[in-house]
Order: C-alpha cells, then sequence, then structure tokens
C-alpha cells in the first residue's frame, strides 16, 4: 500500500514539473522578456515584437483633393458666334484637354460686346459625398487669332444667375490658360453646397479685337477643391509578440491574445475587427487561415502541435475599421483607437 501511495505522488509531481502557463500585457509602456518556467527550468520565452502597428496612422486627419469638372454639354447660353469644326455642338470643340490647340476651337470676333457660351458639367463625386468643398475655380484657355490684343473672363452660372470675374487681356497667338477662382459661392456668399456644384454651368465670356480680329478658345473646365476625412479604412498591419521555445522544446502549446481596453475604444470605435496570424499554427493551415479578434469577441486563440520552429510571431494581417465620426473632438472623453492587448501562452 506505502509504494503505491508513492508511486501515485511521483505521477501527480510529474504532472506539476510539465504543466506551464504564462501571460504578457502589451501597452504603450516599453516591454521586457516574460518567462515560462518549469519546476526545474524554462521551456520558453516571448516578448513585444519590434515591428508593432502604428495604430495613430488611422486617426481622422483633414486631406484635401481636387476635382476636375468638364463640359458633357452645351446650356441655354450660346453666344459665340463660331466654332472650329464648324459641326456639332459647342461643348466639344472646348472638352478636349490632350488635343493640340488648333484642332478645336470657339471664337468670336466682336469687340464691341461681350459673348458668352456657358457648359453643363461633369457630376462631381468628392470621395463618395464625405468632401467638404473649399473653392471652384474656373479655368479657360484663349489666345488671338493675330499680333494684337482680346479679352475675355469667367462665367458660371448658378441659382438662376450667371455670374463673372475679371477681365483678363492677352496679346498674341500663344494660348494662355487663366481662372476666376471662387472661394465662396459669388451669389449667397458662402460656401458652396453638394446642390450647387452639381448644378453649376461655367465657361466664359469673351470679346475678339475687331474685324478678322477673334478672340479663340480651345479648353474650359473647373476644378473643385473640397477636404475630407477618413472615417472608416484598413486597421493598421504589423506584429505583436515574438514567442520562442527553448532548444529542445517539442511540446504543444496554446496562444491566446485578449483586448483589455475595450471600453476606451468603443468611444472611439464603431467597429474594430483585426485579422491575427500565427505561422505553423494548427489554424495557419485552415481556410481562413488568421483568427478574428475584435471588440465583440475579445480574444483570438492559436494551437501549436509539437512546435519546431524556432521562434513563431503573432501578426495582425488585415481588418476593417469604422469610427463613430471623422471628428475626435465629437468622441467621448477617454477615447483611444490604439488596443492594448494581454497575451497569454500555455502548454497543451
Amino acid at each position: 500500500m506505502r509504494k503505491k501511495l508513492i508511486f501515485t505522488g511521483l505521477v501527480l509531481l510529474a504532472l506539476v514539473l510539465t504543466t506551464g502557463t504564462f501571460a504578457y500585457t502589451y501597452t504603450n509602456q516599453a516591454a521586457t522578456t516574460a518567462l515560462a518556467t518549469m519546476a526545474d527550468g524554462n521551456w520558453a520565452s516571448y516578448q513585444k515584437a519590434a515591428s508593432q502597428p502604428n495604430w495613430n496612422s488611422i486617426l481622422p486627419n483633414a486631406n484635401t483633393r481636387t476635382e476636375m469638372l468638364v463640359p458633357v454639354a452645351d446650356s441655354c447660353i450660346k453666344e459665340f458666334p463660331s466654332q472650329y469644326p464648324c459641326s456639332g455642338p459647342h461643348f466639344e470643340k472646348v472638352s478636349d484637354f490632350g488635343a493640340p490647340d488648333m484642332d478645336a476651337y470657339i471664337s468670336t470676333m466682336c469687340s464691341m460686346c461681350l459673348c458668352t457660351d456657358l457648359y453643363d458639367l461633369s457630376p462631381f463625386d468628392g470621395m463618395g459625398g464625405t468632401g467638404k468643398i473649399s473653392g471652384v475655380t474656373i479655368y479657360f484657355r484663349i489666345a488671338a487669332g493675330g499680333d494684337y490684343n482680346v479679352s475675355a473672363r469667367g462665367a458660371l452660372k448658378t441659382g438662376y444667375q450667371v455670374y463673372e470675374g475679371p477681365y483678363v487681356t492677352v496679346h498674341g497667338t500663344e494660348f494662355i490658360t487663366k481662372t476666376w477662382a471662387c472661394a465662396v459661392n459669388p451669389g449667397t456668399g458662402k460656401a458652396w453646397t453638394w446642390d450647387e456644384v452639381n448644378n453649376l454651368q461655367a465657361g466664359l465670356s469673351g470679346q475678339g479685337g475687331g474685324i478678322y480680329r477673334p478672340l479663340l478658345c480651345t479648353a474650359v473646365w473647373v476644378q473643385v477643391s473640397y477636404t475630407y476625412t477618413l472615417a472608416q479604412g484598413a486597421v493598421p498591419t504589423g506584429d505583436l509578440y515574438d514567442i520562442t521555445p527553448y532548444p529542445g522544446y517539442m511540446g504543444d502549446f496554446n496562444v491566446k491574445i485578449y483586448i483589455t481596453n475595450t471600453a476606451a475604444l468603443l468611444k472611439a470605435y464603431e467597429y474594430c475587427n483585426m485579422k491575427l496570424y500565427l505561422a505553423y499554427s494548427i489554424e495557419a493551415g485552415e481556410t481562413p487561415n488568421y483568427q478574428v479578434l475584435s471588440l465583440e469577441n475579445g480574444v483570438a486563440s492559436f494551437n501549436v502541435q509539437g512546435g519546431s520552429a524556432a521562434s513563431y510571431t503573432v501578426s495582425i494581417v488585415g481588418g476593417g475599421y469604422r469610427f463613430v465620426s471623422d471628428t475626435p473632438e465629437e468622441w467621448s472623453p477617454g477615447w483611444t483607437v490604439e488596443p492594448e492587448f494581454y497575451c497569454e501562452v500555455s502548454q497543451r
């Protein structure tokens, strides 16, 4: 009976000596190596990986872009008396920016009055409707037909009213691009709205130098400037932890990654889903070969059988997010966009 008790005690002791669990929490602070210990020594170490995801890179920041609107149809105001080629609508003569200047144009020789041509424009997209319009600029490319002066000015129609910019004068046959910038709607004195831009007609008013002294125009377009802020996109990728079994260890182990600051993250995110990958894990051989860690599930788990690799790295390889708004000032106090992770590695 005594021998049986001694044998049973030895078995229990062996089980204790072959089981180990260790955990590590990654925050913004400097990380140190964590060791998993068995009774007679260590079986693995792990630490924060060097190439961490850059979470600050997805903070909303205003970006500036421009979008070109080109003539797509003649409007009801079409006063330039001549065009080349003679057939077809006027807008076709001023919408091909890649063609040589003299391949197509509209013209007028009248020096006693201004002739106006306006055009319907292509629709404005502006990052799918997320942009804030900061200005509209009309461009028109003009020249004289000879050694003399001609004058023109940008024109646009908004709110059923035509507005014209300052006169510009050019001399000679070299084509020059002139502009008229409208930071605000000249009719309202306020910032442009989406509807106003999408219903805008633009063109120019011009006059020649007299009989047989035409003004030529070969191009008209509008450039809309706008700012936008991304409120959703792809999460930053990078490595989270490096796990290094000690030489000779061939056992199985499990890796779990937790999010520990979900409450603060929910003040910034509507959702944040991260695709985590661990090479040489059982999950790496499945389809899909990653585990999803989100604000809803809070944990991702990997299993390694008979680990023989020199090291194992847990990485974020993809995923997506959406903020509660594109303005951090609107988020609840205490928000953060950077998850804090807790890593748990245990022998199996």
